[in-house]
């Protein structure tokens, strides 16, 4: 408001404004409750101009704060506490917990005070709210990159996009089962297969499988990862140990590596 050449400015709500903040009843710390009621007060003075604005708006603030359940009158401040000594709170060791009530931090508080932990301090730990599991960083989460994808709805999804992996393709029709291993993402390679079994391509399993033991039908397939590793040396031994395991009916015996005797006794760790 201007007045006799003099800008006057207080504390502005719209009408629209609900002037809900955390309500005292709130199953939150107290330091946090207020620390929400200092800063309404403290906003409240620093956008006032003068007295009489200044005036109005802390009567603004009061009774915002007194629909959301917190008392308009001061409280007695607390009584100092004894500074600590040794170098300070530098040194302090973090007691993480997830918050419960105020009653159970300050027992737990008490407890540490009784048993001359001083070096300890309690830090409340915030529980999950819907708020902070919808808003996230969307770079890191894990989708399905394949259309009809035979891999994520056996498994877990964005397991299609993992590579170094060695999978099993089982026909849904008479169960057969193939095991192969890729460095490429999985979906890649499970698209050949596909591709091959279109085509009932004598050279590759899925399609020899279609022409000779269907005799051409169609099949749905599934696809499974059997175990993640991203050294090629390693994940074709793990391929070889699960085959020996498993004895699909789809390897053929060139793809099929021999089991050295080195390899041999580290089968029953392997978990398969």
């Amino acid at each position: 408001m201007l007045a006799n050449g003099t800008l006057h400015v207080k504390w502005y709500r719209k009408e629209s404004s609900k002037n809900i903040i955390l309500h005292a009843r709130s199953a939150h710390p107290v330091a946090v409750k207020r620390a929400i009621v200092r800063n309404v007060f403290t906003t409240a003075l620093k956008v006032s101009s003068g007295e009489t604005e200044r005036q109005e708006s802390l009567r603004l603030a009061k009774e915002i704060i007194s629909s959301n359940g917190y008392s308009p009158q001061p409280r007695r401040a607390r009584k100092p506490q004894a500074a600590i000594t040794s170098n300070g709170s530098e040194r302090r060791l973090p007691l993480c917990l997830p918050f419960i009530s105020d009653r159970v931090s300050a027992a737990i508080r008490q407890c540490l005070i009784q048993a001359q932990l001083h070096d300890v301090v309690l830090v409340n730990i915030p529980d999950e709210n819907i708020r902070r599991q919808l808003v996230r960083n969307r770079l890191y989460d894990k989708a399905c990159v394949s259309r009809n994808c035979v891999v994520c709805p056996n498994g877990k999804t964005g397991d299609c996009a993992k590579s170094g992996v060695v999978y099993q393709i089982e026909c849904e029709t008479c169960h057969a089962k193939y095991i192969g291993e890729t460095g490429r993402p999985l979906s890649v390679r499970i698209n050949e297969h596909l591709a091959s079994k279109r085509r009932q391509s004598l050279i590759s399993p899925l399609g020899k499988h279609r022409r000779e033991d269907h005799d051409g039908a169609d099949f749905d397939i599934r696809c499974t990862i059997l175990a993640l590793e991203s050294d090629i040396s390693a994940r074709k031994a793990l391929e070889a140990l699960w085959i020996l395991a498993r004895a699909p009916g789809l390897n053929s015996r060139k793809e099929q590596m021999s089991i050295t005797s080195d390899l041999m006794p580290f089968l029953s760790l392997c978990e398969l």
